[in-house]
């Protein structure tokens, strides 16, 4: 049992090593990811993107602003539903949106070019196994925390 934690605590370790790498290397983070949101998908509600982004509201809301105040994008009543707002990239957002993409493309290529194919298939399925599951554990907290309350 013992040698079983340490080999999870040096995975743990790894796995946060690996991350604390990829988000230093990485631009643009809470804002491009919005951008490439935008890019990929369109105007989206506000409510959509703390949805894909897992960002609280009020979050979100300060970040969004900013991009407004900074003129990457715009943001408006929702035409069929007035208590959600759009969020749409202005054309100096829809620039920096796309070199957004281009460079996450570019690190994507710079972190994963030392495995081959097989691997990067078997370390996608591990990833997403673990994503299940720690969604999963996630879900049983939050559940659990508000049966306490």
């Amino acid at each position: 049992m013992e040698e079983q934690e340490r080999t999870e605590l040096s995975l743990l370790r790894l796995f946060r090593q690996c991350a604390h790498i990829q988000h230093k290397m990485g631009h643009l983070h809470g804002q491009g990811r919005i951008l490439i949101l935008l890019l990929h998908h369109g105007a989206m509600t506000q409510r959509e993107l703390a949805d894909h982004t897992q960002r609280r509201s009020a979050t979100l809301s300060e970040q969004l602003e900013a991009m407004e105040k900074a003129g990457l994008i715009l943001r408006s009543k929702n035409s069929t539903d007035k208590r959600n707002v759009d969020v749409h990239l202005t054309e100096e957002g829809l620039l920096l949106a796309r070199q957004a993409a281009f460079e996450r493309e570019e690190l994507a290529i710079k972190l994963f070019s030392c495995l081959d194919e097989t691997q990067m298939q078997t370390l996608s399925g591990i990833l997403q196994i673990l994503k299940e599951n720690w969604y999963a554990l996630e879900q049983t907290e939050t559940a659990e925390k508000e049966t306490e309350l």
